[in-house]
Parts: structure tokens; sequence; C-alpha cells
């Protein structure tokens, strides 16, 4: 028989880029398997990592032992952990890191730490202990507040460059004990009890009579649940008459009753509604799409394609058809969103055809539900997992597709903690591994997908007319400093007020778009020129109407409004600028007995109110709806026949070589908004850059066009799809400090390689955020592999001299938004 084995290595949830060895003890040899979760001790912490290799020998010396393993079968599996490597490689991040994206929140927990005071200590004590160690007394004075103290805390109470010398000092002189615990619990399993009657109806009806004299509160449960068909919860037994638990368990004693635990699913979207699909015949596009997609997914081989089908062409259909396609085959299915707006109508259009087999995954949900809709999947119990970003992880078993709709859209580039993954390319790549077939779905492609398409790499498939031959809405541009001139210096220009009222009067729908939230951008003193800007921040404070504050979008500091400008203290203060609450006021201040719904970030922060503002919308209990992006795609609104884009301009002037981009694409995807049924629709944008080409392209729905002029432009500076990059962002709180680090990773970059283009290091677009400077450097380069290896390389080579303390450094492959 085969030697169990010794050792293995694991991947642990840390930036370090690198694999931990360990013992395995004799008695978790035989349960110790690759892709299972192990929690074992690292540095100064107890935390949970996973196993990604088991090996009979080990040249290491002395290595510590794994402690416990948490699964009795591997969480992830072998495709699973490859395409977690391949992230990690492709993105440079750790391979734990990597794994904690694919994972449900709360799999890979820490074990608590606490330290606890040890003996009684007086002022004159830590007094004494400042004079000879000042962070051991910081650190002592602070625990004696409370006795008992959490390391995460103390993190937050104290800023020590290091916490865990100090600590172990205090413990060797005998002030405090460091304890820690078992790995804090993940969202775990929710059952709920059953109480079921153990005899005949007509004989619980007899015994309710017996019990009412001597025993009323048991004759009233028994009651109940002959009412109620012989079975309730114990929380509706509750609910209905305050049944407790020793009601229950006397008449369990008793023979009358008897009680089961059932497991509940965690579904937020099993209460939506879900409407009865109606037939549907293929256009001639979509059937010749279909039959392309339909001999793909039949030969069990990757294939990628693009479905480059105009707003309203029936994407969703074909869709549809192709995941119908993919169960014949006994395969499983992905769908990706973009947005978390738009999850509420996906799950209602895929439940409506394939039922309790689609799921959703995302970070919207709360830690159980995602559990186990994660926990579910893996078992086989969904075979259609929809979802943003994240999504792409989702441990279906067999995958056959995977749909990315609207995949142009940035949303899908996660821009914060490492891995900074773009679900799109995650998707190709997991698709590529299982032989499946990636479908990309656009109205207006990502340039890069686009030439990949026209170049061969990817099959195209064209809708390039909408469904019932219903035309494309028609699009006036109005020229804002025209309506100036005639002395109309309101929100609106005079075309698009006079369209609302049009369609009001006709009980149509409207939509307005403004990608910029709050009410006013920002507070100016007319004498002195003066602007709040965040006191933490390198941006200007922007006022919310609805709280009477000044925000800071960024690190969230908030303040009263000042009624007198703080340098002069002049009353000259002006609010300047327009967001979409100041967009509602105007619009309920114009038209008083419309009914509106804003839909931005400051309106759907509570759980459901994407789907809350949806579903009254669609019931046309709406007017007017007006918000950020998350209006502007995948919202198929039948009465809205008017849409009015506030400010094109918003877009165009970010510091991006993608802003004509996501101007042409934003424009276009808002537009396809309205002239979605036999009443037809119509588009007013506003701008003060008329001639612009995204602007006249979008006015002819010209994608083409639009591609033809922007692709020369990205061919003349070596911009993707013709060259790679890579972002590195420099943060500290000392500016100098920042540059000088930022100076000597380029140094070590232009050492490394020869073939690199580097601009920077140069502040970048926000240069402070949270009291941090931050520097960026973007290396360019026509060879994906060359550039990455150059940047990981550097980055290595940066790290053996940098104090990671004092300024940090963040990589973003294919950067979105550089």
């Amino acid at each position: 028989m085969a030697t169990a084995p010794r050792f293995a290595e694991i991947a642990l949830p840390q930036p370090i880029p690198q694999l931990f060895s360990y013992t395995v003890p004799e008695t978790l040899r035989e349960t110790a398997q690759v892709g299972c979760r192990a929690f074992v001790p690292f540095r100064n912490r107890l935390v949970t990592g996973v196993i990604t290799g088991l090996t009979s020998e080990c040249p290491i010396p002395s290595l510590k032992a794994i402690l416990d393993i948490l699964d009795p079968a591997p969480i992830l599996d072998r495709a699973l952990l490859d395409l977690t490597r391949w992230v990690a490689e492709y993105y440079l991040c750790a391979w734990g890191e990597a794994i904690r994206a694919a994972l449900p929140g709360g799999l890979l927990n820490e074990a608590e730490q606490t330290v606890t005071l040890a003996r009684p200590c007086s002022p004159e004590q830590i007094a004494e202990v400042r004079r000879i160690a000042p962070q051991q007394a910081l650190l002592l004075a602070t625990i004696a507040e409370q006795g008992t103290v959490s390391i995460a805390h103390l993190k937050r109470r104290v800023t020590l460059p290091q916490l865990f010398a100090p600590l172990r000092a205090l413990e060797a002189k005998g002030w405090v004990e460091l304890r820690v615990g078992t790995p804090a619990a993940d969202p775990g399993i929710k059952y709920e009890t059953w109480v079921a009657l153990c005899v005949p109806l007509p004989d619980a009806s007899r015994e309710v009579e017996q019990l009412a004299a001597r025993a009323p509160r048991q004759a009233s449960c028994v009651n109940l649940l002959v009412k109620h068909g012989g079975r309730l919860t114990t929380e509706q037994l509750r609910h209905l008459s305050q049944i407790d638990s020793r009601v229950i368990h006397d008449l369990v004693r008793k023979g009358l009753v008897e009680t089961q635990e059932v497991e509940v699913i965690r579904d937020p979207y099993r209460a939506y509604s879900v409407p009865v699909p109606e037939p549907v015949v293929s256009t001639d596009e979509q059937h010749t799409a279909l039959a392309t997609i339909d001999r793909m997914i039949g030969t069990q081989q990757f294939s990628p394609v693009l479905l480059y089908g105009v707003t309203g062409s029936g994407k969703t259909h074909v869709y549809i058809r192709a995941i119908a396609r993919t169960l014949e085959d006994g395969r499983d299915a992905i769908v990706l969103v973009p947005e978390l707006a738009l999850t509420p109508p996906a799950v209602r259009q895929f439940r409506a055809h394939f039922g309790d087999l689609v799921t959703v995954l995302h970070s919207g949900l709360s830690p159980g539900e995602r559990y186990d809709a994660w926990r579910q999947t893996k078992a086989g119990r969904h075979r259609i997992v929809v979802g943003a970003r994240s999504a792409v992880f989702a441990p279906v078993a067999n995958l056959g597709l995977i749909v990315v709709d609207e995949e142009h859209e940035p949303s899908y580039k996660q821009f914060d903690d490492a891995p900074r993954y773009h679900a799109r390319d995650v998707a190709i790549m997991r698709a590529r591994a299982a032989g499946a077939v990636a479908l990309l779905g656009s109205a207006t492609p990502a340039l890069e997908t686009y030439t990949n398409a026209l170049g061969g790499k990817f099959t195209l498939c064209r809708l390039s007319v909408r469904v019932d031959q219903r035309p494309l809405p028609g699009v006036d541009v109005v020229d804002m400093r025209e309506e100036h001139k005639r002395g109309n210096w309101s929100i609106f220009s005079t075309p698009l007020r006079d369209r609302m009222h049009d369609r009001l009067t006709r009980q149509e729908q409207v939509i307005l778009f403004l990608n910029r939230r709050g009410f006013s951008t920002f507070i100016q003193c007319r004498d002195c020129g003066h602007t709040l800007s965040c006191p933490h921040c390198s941006v200007t404070l922007t006022y919310h109407a609805d709280s009477l504050l000044l925000r800071c979008h960024y690190c969230d500091h908030r303040m009263h409004a000042p009624d007198v400008c703080p340098q002069c203290r002049s009353l000259s203060i002006r609010f300047r600028g327009t967001g979409t609450q100041r967009v509602e006021d105007e619009v309920k201040r114009l038209f008083p007995e419309a009914r509106v719904a804003r839909m931005d970030v400051d309106t759907t922060t509570r759980k459901g109110s994407h789907y809350t503002i949806f579903e009254r919308v669609l019931n046309q209990e709406v007017d007017i709806l007006l918000g950020t992006q998350m209006v502007a795609k995948g919202f198929d609104f039948p009465y809205v026949t008017l849409v009015g884009v506030v400010s094109a301009d918003t877009a165009l002037n970010l510091p991006d070589f993608r802003a004509s981009e996501r101007t042409f694409q934003l424009l276009t995807q808002v537009a396809g908004r309205t002239g979605r049924s036999s009443r037809g629709g119509e588009v007013i944008i506003q701008t003060y850059a008329l001639s612009h080409h995204s602007l006249v392209s979008a006015r002819t729905h010209d994608y083409d066009a639009f591609y033809a002029r922007e692709i020369e432009d990205r061919r003349e500076l070596g911009y993707p799809p013709f060259g790679r990059l890579v972002g590195l962002l420099f943060q500290g709180a000392d500016e100098e400090e920042v540059i000088a680090e930022a100076r000597r990773f380029v140094t070590l970059l232009r050492e490394t390689s020869t073939g690199l283009s580097i601009l920077g290091p140069a502040p970048a677009v926000v240069a402070r955020v949270r009291g941090q400077y931050r520097w960026q450097v973007i290396a360019r380069c026509a060879h994906s592999r060359l550039l990455r290896d150059s940047v990981r390389d550097a980055w290595s080579r940066w790290e053996r001299e940098a104090n990671r303390e004092r300024v940090r450094v963040s990589v973003d492959v294919d950067p979105v938004g550089a």
C-alpha cells in the first residue's frame, strides 16, 4: 500500500507570492487532500489555507505541522485550482489571494487572537515601563483599559510598525497573555425545526379537548397544527401563539408530536415574481447565430464567440437557447452580468425558463446566502449560475458554456484588492481549460474584443436589427452653448424639457442619465474662489441634499455645509456642478405630479433596493427614472419612450485613453433603453462637445465608424489592443518617500528590460486618498509575457530594500481606467 504523504504545500490568503510547506501529522494523513482547507500556524497567527500539493519528501528542515484539516472532501477541484493558479501568475498576485477570490467569504478566516492582562498594573507601573520601553507601555495601557482585547482591536487603537515584538516582550515579563482560538466560524448551514403531529388529524382534535382544561398551552399548540395541516415550524408556532420550546418538549414526551431539523436554503430571490415565458420565434439572424453556437457546443471544444448585436436585437434569447442546448448535452452554464443592479431582471428571465436549476452568486448576497448558493452548486443541485464578476469562479461540475453579457463593461475588472482580474478574460481562460464555449455579448464590444473577432481569434455572430424590425431610436444632440446664448441656464435644454412634458402627457416613461451622484459636485466662494476639499484626499467635497452634508466619495469624510466661506468669511457660498440629486430636485420642481425614482449608489445601499426600483418601473409605478450608469444597461422597459442624457461630457473629460470609447458605449447603451415596443423611442443628448467623434457615431448608432476612427488612434499610440499595460500605484503618508520609491522601482524596471516604454512616475489622477499620497507608473510593451516577467522581477528586487509599512505598491495588469 502506498505511503500517505508526509508534507503539504499550502497557499495562504496573504500578499506573499509563494507556497508554504508544512508537515502532515500522522492523524491527519488520511484526510489531507489537495483542495482541502488546512488550519496552520503562520508567523504570529493561526490562519486557514488551501492544500495545493502533497509529497512524501521535503528538503526544508524543522517544518511546522498542520493543526487541522477542515474539510472531509476538497472544496476546490483540480480545474479551479489550476484556474486560480493562472490568475495568480497572470495578474501578479499570490496564489492564496486568487483562491480567496474564488471562495465565499468566511471560508479562509484567521483564528481570533486576544491579549489578556495577566496581573493588575497601576499607572505608576505603566510609567515605569514607558521610561524603558515606550511601545510596550502604550500597548500595556491600552490592554489595561479593557482587560482583554483582540489583536484586531489593538491594531485599530495603536499605530505601531511592529505589534508582536513588544507584545511578546510584555508576555515574557508576565504582564499579558496571548491566546489564539479556533478559526472564526464560516457562514455555516442554517436549520429550522419543524413540529409535526404523530397522530391522525381526527385523533389530534380529540386530544385538544382533553388537554384544554389541564394544559391549555399544549392544547393551543395541537390545535394550531390541526388547522395548518399537521405541520409548522417552531418559529411559526411562536409567532402565531407564543408557543415555546417547553410546550413542544412536553408534547413530544406524550407522543403527540415529533420534531425534525430541516436545512433552510437562504435564497433572496425565491420570493421574486417569475413571469411565464412567452413563446418566441427566432429571427433569421438569431437562427444563424444559434446554428453556429449550437455546433460549437456540440463539439465540446473551446470556442470563443462574440455576439455583436444592437440594443434590443434579442441577445438574451440567444443566451437562453444556448443554455438549453448546453443542458441537453449534460453540461452546466455560467452567466455573468456586469452590475448587481442587473442581477434581479436576469434571474427573473432565466428562472422563467429553467426554474430552480438557476442560482445566484455575487458579493451583494449575505455570507449565508452566498455560502448556500455556492454549496448547492458544488453539490450539483444548480446547473446555471447567474452573477456578477466573482461568479466566474462558480463551482459548476461540468462547464459547457460561459456567457459574458455586456462584455465591454469596465465593472468586470476588479479595481480594489488583489487579484485585480478581469472576469471576461478569466471566463475565456476557464472555457479554454474546460473545452467550453465562451459567449461574449455586446452592442458596443470592447475594441480588444472586436479586434479579436475581426482577426479570426473569436467567431463573430451579428444581430444587426432589432426584434420585430423595430427601428433604433432617433437621437438628437443639443448644443448647450446655444441654449446658454438663448438665456436658458437650466439643467434641461428646451427640447429635452418639452419632450419630457409630452411623454408624461401620454402616460409614457422617461429615463434621465447623469453619471455623477450627489446634489452639487463642489461648493465655491464667489468672492475668493475657495472650494471646499476633503482634508484627507485631493478631491472636492460633494454636497448631498438629503443629508445636508458634504461628503468625500473616496474616504467618506463628512461635514456640514458652511454658511460662510472658511477662507474669507464671505457669505457668497455657491453650489456648483450637477449631480443626480440636483436633477431629481429640478424634475420635481418642473413636473410636481410626476412619480420620480432615483437609482444610484446612495439609493441602492439597502438589500433588494435594485429589484424594488426595477419592479416599480416595470409595473408603471414610476414616470421618470433617473440615475447613474446603473440605468444605462440591460433593462427592458416597454413603456420608456424617451431617454435624456443630462451631460454627455462627464466621461469625455477623464484623463484616460479609453474615455472616448467609454463615452460612446454609455451613450449607445442608455439610448438602447428606449424604443423597445411599438410605441417607439427618442433620445436627447446634451453636450458642450458637439463635434466629438464619439458623439457623432453615437448619434447614428454607428459602432463600425467609431471603431475605425478609434482603432487608428490606438495603433498610433501603441495602446491596447496593439500593446499591453501594467499599472503601478505607489502609496504612502510621506510624499517624498513615495516619489523616491517609485523612481527606484522605475530604475529597476529599466535595468530588467529594454523593451518597455515607461510613463512616470507621476501623480495619480486623485493624488491623495485617506491621507495617503499616490504616484503612478505605467509600463507598456507589445509582448504581454515580457512585460509581466519584467515587472515581476523588478518588484521582487524592489521589495528587498523597501519599507512596506511606509510605502506600498499595488500592481494592476491590463488596467481599466489607465
